[in-house]
């Protein structure tokens, strides 16, 4: 009896959880731009999950209330989540059976941190799907993802500066021992293949051939090395601008924070954004990183059978960096010019500068 409507023989499935900010964007505009090349091979990078990032997968395995706090499932405009999730199961199905290939690569780098309900629904899918199951993860170490992922919060609404931000309890996300039991437990892979996120590191200092590899792609990434990540970075001066501007969103136009669109804005200032990057000082970060040596020593020995124990072998990135976050009020007729916004928002945004200005 056939699994599905849609999908008669189960297939080989490879599952790209990320985590985020190690070159997910690079690797997906990789797999996007080469989908032919991949399906001559034999591997289905299916597009109804996504054109790039397959970013339909983790939503269809999101609770209600998760997805009320997705911005991916605002900008969707679905009126009924149940809907949602049964067309897009029938659909990539449809579109596996019809490829005929016997081989699925899946990349959403959201699934690294997914709830425990949200990663067994999908374990639970997968088996209905999977022959094997191969899951490829990429670890950063924990104190230069948090400081990274900052900006990427910044950029849908966060309103909090750095250094409270970052006093948040994250050990459901950077106890990485922990979260790859929970892989294990919840989607059952046949194979779990950790990659340290270190770029100096990968063959031709690579990603997208690192990454190939571990994915078992037996495919020429043909690039340039040190492929840089497609994710778009800014300065500190940028980041707290776009702070400021989420206050001012939040307090007058009733934002939500996490629910703000600020991709084009985003891409304007990172064409001007030179300065140093934001980051917290070494003591914190420090302190911050010791939290994490047990765990990290358990995934070492367990999961890439270093019995040195040793999980990241370069050490923290410091240059072009600095800790303060602030933004001179008289900056922002510079940042109104860049980022294009309407005249009438320089008062408002100056009366935000000052006063954030005051609160240092």
């Amino acid at each position: 009896m056939p699994l599905s409507p849609h999908l008669s023989e189960p297939v080989d499935v490879v599952l790209h959880v990320g985590m985020g900010k190690t070159g997910t964007s690079s690797i997906q505009f990789f797999l996007r731009d080469h989908r032919e090349t991949l399906a001559a091979s034999g591997i289905l990078y299916p597009t109804t999950p996504g054109r790039g990032r397959h970013h339909k997968l983790s939503l269809s395995v999101k609770s209600d209330d998760e997805l009320a706090r997705s911005p991916e499932w605002v900008r969707l405009e679905q009126d009924d989540s149940r809907t949602f999730r049964r067309a897009f199961r029938r659909k990539v199905l449809t579109e596996v059976e019809d490829s005929g290939l016997s081989r699925v690569l899946f990349s959403d780098e959201v699934l690294f941190g997914s709830s425990y309900p949200a990663l067994r629904g999908l374990g639970k899918w997968l088996t209905r799907v999977a022959r094997t199951l191969r899951v490829v993860v990429y670890l950063r170490r924990q104190d230069e993802h948090l400081v990274s992922r900052y900006q990427e919060e910044v950029k849908i609404g966060e309103t909090r500066r750095l250094d409270s931000w970052a006093r948040q309890d994250f050990s459901g996300l950077y106890d990485y021992h922990a979260r790859l039991r929970h892989h294990v437990d919840l989607l059952a892979p046949t194979e779990l293949v950790v990659r340290r996120y270190e770029r100096d590191r990968f063959p031709g200092g690579s990603i997208l051939q690192d990454f190939l590899d571990a994915a078992g792609v037996e495919l020429d990434a043909a690039g340039p090395a040190g492929e840089s990540d497609r994710n778009v970075g800014l300065d500190a001066e940028s980041v707290e601008f776009l702070r400021l501007l989420n206050l001012h969103r939040v307090e007058h136009e009733s934002a939500t924070p996490g629910l703000i669109d600020n991709r084009d804005l985003v891409g304007r200032l990172a064409e001007a954004s030179t300065g140093p990057t934001l980051t917290l000082p070494d003591a914190f970060l420090d302190e911050f990183m010791a939290q994490w040596e047990k765990p990290n020593e358990q995934v070492a020995r367990e999961f890439l059978g270093d019995n040195s124990g040793t999980l990241f072998r370069v050490p923290r990135r410091s240059g072009g960096t600095t800790t303060e976050q602030r933004l001179d009020p008289a900056r922002i007729d510079h940042f109104l010019g860049v980022s294009e916004l309407p005249e009438e928002m320089r008062a408002p945004l100056q009366t935000v500068a000052e006063r954030e200005a005051r609160s240092d």
